[in-house]
């Protein structure tokens, strides 16, 4: 074995033992998975593959959790985010593409989302003021309401147990490196919110 393949071996397996020991779940989750029996093997395992799967299962495991806690709201987690994009907007209302731009998502999800919302009697559409084609979604007092009890319901939950494994000064941490991750990953302006800043923006049909 020459000495950059010893050395590249000792770098992997110091790499393993971290992932072992930061991490246990992930680095099983990350051995069991891949398009063949064996799965990804250990040694090709990186920090930056490892970082992103770890942020992935994260993600995963508080939605579902926040969507169980929602559960007694009847609310999921999406819709609990829509609907604080919607209150924000106070009586003027939002159109579906701008609740798309401050969530990061494409405007078909958020269209069925504002109907469940509406149905819920949480949100109400109107119609834009001077263009007909432009539908407005509008929270309504129990929509404000309703976001409150959320609110309450997952700062309740999740202090204590952030509290048990974070400090505040690791949260900070957290939160600045997420932030730096986030600017990296977070798409560019937006082709309907380009438009808009220059006048041009085509008009959002309901």
């Amino acid at each position: 074995m020459t000495t950059d393949e010893t050395q590249s071996k000792a770098e992997s397996d110091d790499r393993l033992k971290f992932l072992e020991s930061a991490s246990p779940a992930l680095e099983q989750f990350m051995t069991r998975t891949g398009p063949c029996s064996r799965g990804e093997p250990r040694e090709n395992i990186s920090l930056t593959g490892a970082m992103m799967c770890q942020i992935m299962m994260v993600n995963s495991v508080i939605e579902r959790r926040g969507n169980r806690l929602l559960e007694e709201h009847n609310l999921t987690l999406p819709q609990w985010l829509a609907l604080g994009c919607i209150s924000h907007a106070g009586d003027e209302g939002i159109t579906h593409s701008q609740i798309g731009q401050r969530l990061m998502l494409s405007k078909a999800p958020i269209t069925g989302t504002v109907d469940r919302l509406e149905r819920a009697g949480l949100v109400e559409r109107r119609g834009h003021a001077t263009d007909r084609r432009v539908s407005l979604a509008v929270v309504t007092p129990k929509g404000i309401e309703t976001w409150w009890n959320v609110k309450n319901t997952l700062r309740d939950h999740t202090h204590d147990l952030v509290a048990q494994c974070l400090s505040s000064e690791e949260q900070e941490t957290l939160l600045r490196l997420l932030g730096r991750l986030l600017d990296v990953f977070s798409p560019g302006t937006e082709p309907n919110e380009s438009a808009a800043k220059n006048g041009d923006a085509e008009p959002e049909k309901s």
